[in-house]
């Protein structure tokens, strides 16, 4: 006895036509045909719900990196303010100038290096004897540059003023390159360096209208949410 493919009634295994529906029973598939036709779909199924899972486990990887990354950023973030309080409330008035004699003192250790006779190459020495020159107008720099952060940070009034500072302090650091430029050109005679420091002291009022621009930009887009921050 087996069933009718189309109404499913039982019928004689010698039967050629259903005894309910009248359908032929006859199948003129081969012995493995359907095997293989069923195996086809089993493995057809298989592939879609295998990718369906792969799919699902990549969706819920990329949400957990994500949600990784902005815990990580959220601590990175509490650890700097942190940071910064902390600085604020043992240093005060006196980081920025903390800040600045680091930076001199680096320098100054940088200087020394080159000046060591067992890593002298290419006239090193010269160029420590540049970077002496200069190093208290690079320190004033950075003081001026540090003491322009902290306020503009302390006083939402002098923020408006800041990127006047930033700018003057951006020509003043430029104005000093050129200086060494010049330096640098005289002492190991290289004429494209001296046409590169009088190109760019030419510049220097472009620059500077240049970045006063873009910093009140900065200022204006960012002063509605800062002022918002202010108590």
């Amino acid at each position: 006895m087996f069933s009718c493919p189309k109404c499913g009634t039982l019928n004689d295994n010698d039967a050629l036509f259903c005894t309910k529906c009248g359908a032929s029973l006859k199948s003129d598939t081969s012995p493995l045909e359907q095997p293989a036709k069923s195996f086809a779909q089993d493995m057809n199924q298989m592939g879609k719900n295998l990718g369906e899972s792969v799919t699902h486990a990549a969706q819920r990887i990329q949400t957990e990196t994500q949600d990784m990354g902005k815990r990580f950023e959220q601590r990175v973030d509490h650890a700097s303010k942190y940071m910064e309080n902390w600085y604020n409330r043992n240093f005060g008035i006196f980081g920025p100038l903390l800040e600045s004699f680091i930076f001199l003192i680096v320098l100054r250790l940088a200087i020394i290096v080159l000046e060591i006779p067992s890593v002298r190459t290419l006239d090193t020495d010269k160029i420590a004897a540049i970077l002496l020159v200069y190093i208290l107008p690079l320190f004033a720099v950075t003081l001026l540059s540090n003491y322009t952060k902290y306020f503009a940070r302390k006083s939402y009034k002098f923020r408006v003023f800041s990127p006047l500072f930033y700018a003057i302090t951006l020509i003043l650091l430029l104005w000093i390159i050129t200086k060494i430029l010049y330096e640098v050109s005289v002492r190991f005679a290289i004429s494209d360096i001296r046409t590169a420091a009088v190109s760019l002291e030419n510049s220097l009022p472009t620059i500077f209208i240049f970045a006063l621009l873009i910093g009140y930009v900065i200022l204006f887009l960012n002063m509605p949410r800062d002022h918002e921050r202010t108590p």
